[in-house]
This record gives structure tokens, C-alpha cells and sequence, in this order.
């Protein structure tokens, strides 16, 4: 059976850039990381599909409002 071409390169965040991105974030203002936060969210939401790192760095950003709230 053919498999169908992947369009979006593969481009996952590994653990240790996860803890790293999580650090630089955690030491940003609220507002500069919910500015962020909303600019990832329009990149995903005008696209047809989000790679992978686009969605891991909306759930960090995510999780640390999270956290803050």
C-alpha cells in the first residue's frame, strides 16, 4: 500500500529544548508570554495543519498561563 507523502517536515522540540524554552519563558512577564502565546495561536489557526513544534510551544506557553493564573 503507498504511503502518503509527510508535507510538513518533522520538526519536534526534544525534551531538553522543552525544559529550556520552559525556563527562558518562566522568566518573561506575564504579558510579553500571553503576547506570544497569541501570536502562536493565529500562526496555528490561519494554517491548515500545525507542525508539531508550533503545537508544543503553544502548550508550553499555555501551561505556564496556566500555572500563573
Amino acid at each position: 500500500m503507498a504511503r502518503r507523502p509527510n508535507p510538513l517536515p518533522n520538526d519536534q522540540m526534544s525534551r531538553e529544548d522543552l525544559e529550556k524554552l520552559s525556563c527562558s519563558l518562566a522568566m518573561l512577564s506575564p504579558h510579553i508570554v500571553r503576547d506570544r502565546y497569541l501570536q502562536i495561536l493565529d500562526r496555528c489557526r490561519f494554517m491548515e495543519l500545525a507542525t508539531p513544534r508550533m503545537m508544543q510551544e503553544l502548550v508550553a506557553h499555555w501551561k505556564l498561563l496556566w500555572k500563573w493564573k
